[in-house]
């Protein structure tokens, strides 16, 4: 793979890049592999971000879910390794994309593809070593794998950006009110701070409840300018 700088990726550049397919997606009738291979070769000049399409049961028909991942063992080798998938129905064989949700499927492309570059700098930055996880305490075993996982750091320190994202879009760059929304929000929401707070039983005196409070009000700023990093170390190869 050729050298690449992750640092020039911004969340606007991200979000404006995948939107303007727009005009050869919303409001057509196409089939899953349709909308793959253009979302394909439509990311493919950007950056080299593998797109991986998935099909499940679990999914709701009419609607396209996304995820991502990033594989530490192709970056060592120069590979592709920042990954955005895309999830349908096993039983979707045509979709059609309002604009609304092509939207929010620009955006959530945005802050997927960022969360896993942070990963990528992560592993880059100590040489691809993996560090020990968060230990729940927890009784039932969803609810220990579920707080093991959001309590983990590294996944602590790219969530911290993606929630700095969404309070900046929600609030504009207003560290007191942020502040008092992450002190007190329950209403059930698809954030990723509910996420949070429903996972730790929305105890603010848990340590890693305590601990992301810290680390989103540190990103306000690099969220602000939609970068999570001030410095391009680790993101230019």
């Amino acid at each position: 793979m050729h050298e690449f700088n992750w640092s020039e990726l911004d969340r606007a550049t991200l979000y404006y890049h995948f939107y303007s397919l727009h005009k050869d997606i919303v409001g057509k009738t196409l089939t899953p592999d349709q909308i793959q291979t253009k979302i394909r070769r439509h990311v493919k000049p950007l950056a080299p971000i593998k797109i991986v399409k998935n099909v499940t049961s679990k999914n709701k028909i009419g609607y396209v879910y996304m995820g991502g991942l990033y594989h530490s063992e192709h970056d060592r080798q120069h590979k592709k390794a920042v990954e955005v998938n895309f999830h349908y129905h096993t039983n979707q064989t045509t979709i059609k994309i309002t604009d609304y949700r092509w939207k929010r499927m620009s955006l959530r492309f945005a802050d997927i593809a960022l969360h896993e570059i942070i990963h990528q700098r992560q592993f880059r930055a100590r040489n691809f070593k993996s560090i020990p996880g968060y230990q729940s305490t927890a009784h039932l075993t969803k609810e220990r794998k579920a707080q093991e996982y959001f309590g983990d750091t590294d996944e602590m320190g790219a969530f911290a950006f993606n929630i700095a994202c969404e309070m900046i879009d929600n609030f504009g760059y207003d560290p007191t009110a942020i502040k008092r929304h992450l002190d007190s929000a329950k209403r059930k929401n698809n954030s990723w701070w509910y996420s949070y707070l429903k996972t730790f039983k929305f105890n603010h005196d848990h340590k890693i409840i305590i601990r992301m409070k810290n680390l989103i009000m540190r990103q306000l700023e690099n969220a602000y300018i939609g970068k999570p990093f001030k410095t391009t170390n680790h993101l230019t190869y």
